[in-house]
């Protein structure tokens, strides 16, 4: 697998990534491939392998929006991805998306039982 600087892929530069890509599970923003995360900001895709992932766990964000009509809670979804050398990498899942948020927690753990879950 290649290097990613700092975690960036283009289509069509790994054929096996790219098989990984179209078979991947979506939930929200994210996709999980068979041994890779892969997930979209801006225009930009992203991708990390699993081997270097140290722990995984779901951050959610309330944020309280006011309205003219008064007022509703948001929940922002973030997958968050401890690698082996202690960086955190934070990956926005959706907003008010708990269903699919909960689902690819427990997807990433019946795929990857090896890895640790939840925070420390």
């Amino acid at each position: 697998m290649n290097e990613f600087t700092p975690y960036l892929y283009t289509k069509g530069t790994d054929a096996a990534l790219d098989a990984q890509l179209a078979a991947a599970q979506k939930f929200g923003k994210v996709r999980v491939g068979a041994d890779t995360v892969f997930w979209r900001s801006g225009l930009r895709l992203y991708a990390i392998p699993l081997s270097r992932v140290q722990r995984i766990f779901r951050r959610v964000i309330p944020v309280f929006g006011k309205l003219c009509c008064g007022g509703r809670n948001f929940d922002i979804e973030r997958l968050v991805l401890v690698l082996t050398d202690g960086t955190e990498v934070d990956i926005h899942v959706g907003d008010d998306v708990r269903r699919e948020a909960e689902q690819l927690l427990k997807a990433l753990q019946d795929a990857h039982p090896e890895l640790e879950y939840g925070k420390p």
